[in-house]
């Protein structure tokens, strides 16, 4: 006899979001008409939501088809925490994605619309019938010790610093506070000096010391709600981006903005893109009173400090988009 196919579908979301319960209702209405069950998965913090979803892996897994994240950017990221941990145990369970808070650059890059719940879980049952796909990772180890897996972007310049203004205003829409806060910090500019050691696709080596405001790497093409960096970007290619801006004054970081918008920001002096499979980050001054800490951001979530270690992991988790 036939082992009977897992029918659970776990929908990961914020129970304090009412965006977020509505479209877990909504999905949940998709997945029953054919015989999926959902299964709400929320707590009051990410850390007991973290916990729980792992626990539920860990006692249910056999019994699980898709594990669903119901937000925007940082649901995706602590889901993918949480995937990869189980993955390492010997646990594989898809991933899908149903858009329901901020950010949403993973969604918007995949295709997955962001505005209609019923298409979005729509994209997961098709990714239930159909061949496995997968998607890299990009692997960070921080400082501190810390370790974690990012799906979009790691921020470690400007940027992040940008990301850490930007998630103090929780208020804001999500696209308007990430401009306005990018303004903030430019007009406060201070660029800074960092060792750059990274490998290329062909296994060579490099170590270069440069002065940059923006230094990311990037596994797919925007960050800040639709900012995109990386128009070219693969997130199955086994490749990371290496982006930086080089020190530019104000106004011309300024100026360069429109042309991020527009995509056609790739063959100006100022920035420098470079295919990578892994790099060391290693900042020359250390924090003060006038400069603030080195802090990474993945997915628009703080990581921890510098020095940091990213890597690209190939294929790294299944993906139902």
């Amino acid at each position: 006899m036939a082992a009977q196919r897992p029918r659970d579908i776990l929908l990961v979301h914020n129970g304090n979001s009412p965006q977020a319960r509505v479209a877990c209702d909504r999905a949940r209405g998709i997945f029953s008409a054919v015989g999926y069950t959902a299964v709400f998965i929320d707590a009051p913090s990410a850390r007991e939501l973290s916990a729980t979803l792992t626990g539920t892996l860990r006692s249910r897994a056999l019994h699980v088809a898709a594990v669903v994240a119901v937000g925007g950017d940082g649901m995706a990221h602590l889901v993918l925490q949480v995937l990869h941990e189980v993955g390492q145990q010997g646990v594989n369970v898809a991933f899908g994605l149903i858009p329901a808070g901020s950010g949403n650059d993973l969604a918007r890059f995949c295709g997955i619309p962001t505005r209609d719940t019923e298409r979005a879980a729509g994209r997961v049952l098709r990714g239930l019938e159909t061949t496995p796909e997968h998607m890299d990772l990009l692997a960070v180890d921080c400082a501190d010790g810390t370790s974690h897996v990012c799906a979009t972007t790691v921020c470690l310049g400007l940027d992040a610093r940008v990301n850490a203004r930007a998630n103090r205003w929780s208020r804001i829409r999500v696209s308007a506070k990430y401009a306005v806060a990018l303004v903030w910090e430019i007009l406060r500019l201070t660029s800074r000096d960092y060792t750059i050691d990274y490998t290329r696709p062909d296994g060579a080596r490099r170590v270069v010391d440069r002065r940059a405001t923006f230094l990311s790497v990037a596994n797919t093409s925007s960050y800040g709600g639709g900012l995109t960096i990386v128009p070219r970007a693969d997130h199955r290619d086994g490749l990371a981006e290496l982006f930086a801006v080089s020190d530019a004054r104000p106004l011309r970081i300024l100026f360069l903005l429109p042309r991020l918008l527009l995509k056609t920001h790739e063959n100006l002096a100022e920035i420098a893109l470079e295919p990578v499979t892994a790099m060391t980050v290693t900042p020359h001054d250390a924090p003060s009173g006038e400069l603030p800490a080195h802090v990474a951001h993945g997915d628009g979530e703080p990581l921890g400090p510098l020095p940091v270690q990213v890597r690209i992991l190939p294929a790294a988790v299944r993906v139902l988009f």
